[in-house]
């Protein structure tokens, strides 16, 4: 049985709660038992993790029990017990349009596990002034300037705060710092900073559905089976990792095979072989951070060169990396191993290559988790969220409702705003999701001001 750290990167949140104490979390290695466990973890909450197929622990378990829990179960000190859904699909669940209902089902599971954890998960106020749905760069600089200009404000996030930036272990073009600094870190400053301000936090408590109450108020329902009524929302709950299409992946997902790249992970593969499946500027980061521990990292990049997607800076530092080897127009077709990832195979025009190795951390890119607000806003065809002009110029403008036009980050649904990766024609940057988030919290006083 293992304690995990339960620092996170931005720091244990039991203030917010009545402090229930450690989880149990019984499971086997695989997406669901690893979603579960990262959010736990990452948000601080004290964690025995017990690995049905490895931990000594296991065996002096009931058998007959065990068989009939659907897993991850976990346990809190209190002594109540929390089985997972039969098809539970935490970190899929973005990408999957066809399985709402079970998204759904996911997401209330989700928010029963943080509520017995003791994180926050119900509001204290019955009407806010801004309702934020996403906690990453847009969401806590959105409730930064919100939260510091008197308006009431609530956010929502169903992991941590930070989203997928805090999992950086190094952005090194965010301006003012010339040395870097790690996404947990400057999460975590964010994040103490709106909460210092005055911005309440809900934490596992996913948004569900929202439509506009009779009264003109936005009335949002969470995870957490309760409604939240806003004056106004920030939409900014970015994107999911798109899934790598080639054989075994799935199978041995939580077993060698990860999506993103925490940097805690890199300690795991200290003297092991990772592959890093992706060219863009956090697959550079992954692998130059996880260089510093395994004893060989091969990146797999499609395109011919690490220049297409990649900053300069980090193409650098990779080309002079010693323990590091790109393979350019080249995929993964398989990954092989009969418990644990053991190698994996690669194809480029010349044939295939077989690449051995412990882990494979896959960052192809990312896709809008937008499947559940497509009959509610404008998207465009590739799910992500219209606004301003963009939403106007779509069928010219036959989405808007009013006589004014949207303002810039407003959606088809007036007062409804959307800031950061999410949003058509965003960037994709941490720093323009800052942007972003501080200008959408401006904008709630424009909509506010034109009545």
């Amino acid at each position: 049985m293992r304690d995990h750290d339960s620092r996170g990167p931005v720091g244990r949140l039991a203030d917010h709660s009545s402090a229930l104490g450690p989880v149990t979390l019984l499971g086997r290695g695989g997406d669901a038992a690893d979603s579960a466990r990262d959010f736990l973890a990452r948000n601080g909450v004290a964690l025995r993790w017990v690995d049905l197929d490895r931990d000594p622990l296991a065996g002096m378990l009931t058998h007959g029990e065990l068989e009939a829990a659907s897993l991850p179960l976990a346990i809190f000190a209190d002594g109540s017990r929390l089985e997972a859904p039969p098809t539970y699909i935490e970190r899929t669940a973005g990408l999957d349009f066809s399985t709402l209902e079970r998204a759904r089902a996911s997401r209330v599971w989700h928010a029963d596990l943080a509520r017995g954890a003791g994180l926050p998960t119900q509001p204290t106020h019955e009407l806010y002034d801004v309702l934020i749905v996403g906690a990453g760069p847009a969401g806590l600089t959105a409730a930064v300037y919100a939260a510091s200009e008197g308006l009431r404000t609530l956010v929502v996030e169903m992991h941590v705060p930070g989203g997928q930036a805090a999992t950086s272990s190094r952005i090194e073009n965010y301006p003012g710092f010339p040395d870097g600094i790690g996404g947990g870190e400057l999460a975590g400053r964010t994040y103490r900073q709106a909460r210092r301000l005055g911005a309440e936090f809900l934490i596992g408590a996913g948004a569900l559905a929202a439509d506009a109450g009779a009264d003109g108020v936005m009335e949002v329902e969470l995870a957490s089976r309760t409604t939240v009524r806003a004056r106004s929302v920030i939409l900014a709950f970015g994107v999911a990792y798109r899934l790598l299409e080639a054989v075994g992946v799935d199978r041995l997902i939580g077993r060698g095979v990860h999506y993103g790249a925490a940097p805690g992970e890199a300690s795991a593969y200290r003297d092991r072989r990772v592959v890093i499946v992706g060219a863009a500027n956090s697959a550079g980061q992954a692998a130059l951070n996880l260089a510093d521990q395994a004893a060989k990292v091969t990146m797999v990049v499609r395109a011919d060169s690490l220049e297409r997607k990649m900053s300069r800076y980090l193409v650098d530092r990779i080309e002079q990396h010693r323990r590091i080897a790109v393979l350019t127009e080249t995929t993964v077709s398989e990954a092989r191993g009969p418990e644990w990832l053991e190698e994996v195979v690669c194809e480029d025009p010349t044939g295939e290559t077989t690449v051995p190795a412990e882990g494979m951390f896959v960052l192809i890119g990312a896709a809008p988790l937008t499947a559940p607000i497509s009959d509610w806003l404008r998207l465009d065809d590739r799910g992500y969220v219209l606004t301003g002009r963009d939403l106007l110029q779509a069928q010219e403008g036959s989405a808007w409702p009013l006589d004014r036009d949207p303002f810039h980050l407003e959606t088809s649904r007036p007062g409804v705003f959307a800031a950061g990766d999410l949003r058509h024609g965003s960037i994709k940057r941490v720093a323009s999701a800052v942007g972003e988030g501080a200008m959408a919290a401006s904008l709630v006083h424009s909509f506010f001001a034109a009545g």
